[in-house]
């Protein structure tokens, strides 16, 4: 989806006599404002048959920052579209992948005046225009933010990356997550199968239908500013990122049964590494096993300090990717070099020499998957960014519109 200029051509838009569903985040109320000078009796001049109805209605009140334009167009064929601020100026924005509303570049402003204005043409060739004026309701006091996990700007990340994002301290209602994510504008090129997934009621990843293809470029808007969220809370702010998959696909596998994790670049082994996993037995009456499943690399630190409150301990670590959100890394261990290869007995984490530590370091990236077989403990969903360890149908189930995306501009 591109949100480029206005105003709209005709060329593939609607066609003549197309009904436009309200979108989400539109007023309620329409109004038909008719034919332009259609009841005009005194006039000499030939009037339009077309019929145009535009939603927000002329004069509505109620529309918030999130405001998408629809239009119904009867008797005629649509031809251009624009919406203009009270000053004149004309607002960027373009048609929802879906097609049924027209949706601004960002969010419109609180307390303001905005004028749509829609074209189109009957068939003899007359045209007709109906200007529908509203307004947006003062800034809503129930602002929702959001934790923001997404790539940066520009960066360049691994094949497994997916955008995951947690609304702070509010839950969505149920029947409010179709429209959320309707508002989540995901573009890749070359264009590949994709879908968001609901972990909970605050917590959402998207993700690629199978890995990303090498060199994708990826563009994300989380249009949620002034979205309507339930129980009269409302999106704070939209969120934009653009990042770039790396030329080279690259993995790590790390089998407990053989304690050895296997590196693969473009699916060949470069580097096969010793490693000691999760203890067997409880430790301190608490399960200490590495999880097993599909994770990515959620960030890279050279130096780390790990505290525990559970286990009770402050370590320095040097040369940390981390798996999980409960604490679950790869890193450097040289107190384990007895272990390395052999035996089990971190709290969990996978523990390499420093040595293989700096190499894992230097050759992974945020995004890039790591597969851990044969520990017998499962990955719970929701403790780091886990929609890798899904099915591709257990991900789509866990979305609240009809079917994955895959838009490409």
């Amino acid at each position: 989806m591109t949100f480029g200029r206005s105003p709209l051509s005709r060329r593939g838009v609607f066609a003549a006599g197309g009904v436009v569903a309200v979108g989400a985040g539109l007023a309620a109320c329409t109004k038909d404002t008719g034919t332009l000078g259609s009841d005009d009796e005194s006039s000499d001049e030939p009037q339009s048959a077309a019929k145009i109805t535009v939603t927000p209605a002329d004069g509505a009140a109620d529309a918030t920052a999130a405001t998408e334009i629809a239009w119904k167009v009867e008797e005629g064929e649509f031809t251009s579209f624009t919406l203009t601020d009270a000053e004149g100026n004309e607002v960027e924005g373009d048609m929802h992948p879906d097609g049924t509303t027209w949706v601004p570049a960002s969010p419109l402003d609180w307390e303001g005046t905005y004028t749509a204005a829609v074209s189109a043409e009957d068939s003899a060739g007359l045209a007709a225009t109906v200007e529908a004026t509203f307004t947006t309701i003062a800034s809503p006091p129930n602002r929702v933010s959001i934790e923001n996990y997404l790539p940066g700007v520009d960066s360049t990340v691994g094949q497994a990356a997916v955008l995951p994002f947690r609304f702070s301290g509010y839950e969505i209602p149920e029947d409010q997550r179709a429209a959320v994510e309707r508002r989540l504008f995901v573009t890749s090129e070359p264009a590949q199968e994709g879908s968001w997934h609901w972990i909970n009621a605050r917590a959402l990843e998207y993700r690629p239908k199978e890995y990303w293809q090498p060199n994708t470029q990826v563009t994300v808007r989380l249009g949620l500013g002034g979205l309507p969220l339930g129980e009269d809370y409302y999106g704070e702010f939209d969120q934009d990122t653009n990042f770039t998959i790396d030329p080279e696909a690259r993995l790590l596998e790390a089998d407990n049964d053989t304690k050895q994790l296997r590196a693969y670049q473009d699916g060949t082994i470069v580097q096969t590494i010793p490693i000691s996993l999760g203890a067997d037995e409880p430790i301190d009456g608490n399960d200490a096993r590495s999880f097993s499943g599909n994770m990515i690399v959620m960030s890279r630190e050279e130096e780390s300090t790990f505290v525990s409150e559970l286990y009770e301990y402050e370590t320095p670590v040097k040369w940390a990717m981390r798996l999980t959100f409960s604490g679950q890394f790869i890193h450097g261990a040289p107190w384990a070099a007895d272990r390395l290869g052999k035996s089990n007995g971190s709290h969990g984490c996978i523990n390499v020499s420093d040595e293989m530590g700096e190499w894992i370091y230097n050759f992974v990236r945020w995004g890039d998957p790591v597969v851990v077989l044969n520990t017998g403990l499962a990955l719970p969903q929701g403790d780091g960014f886990t929609t890798w360890d899904l099915s591709w149908e257990d991900v789509v189930a866990g979305s609240y519109l009809d079917s994955s995306s895959g838009e490409s501009d």
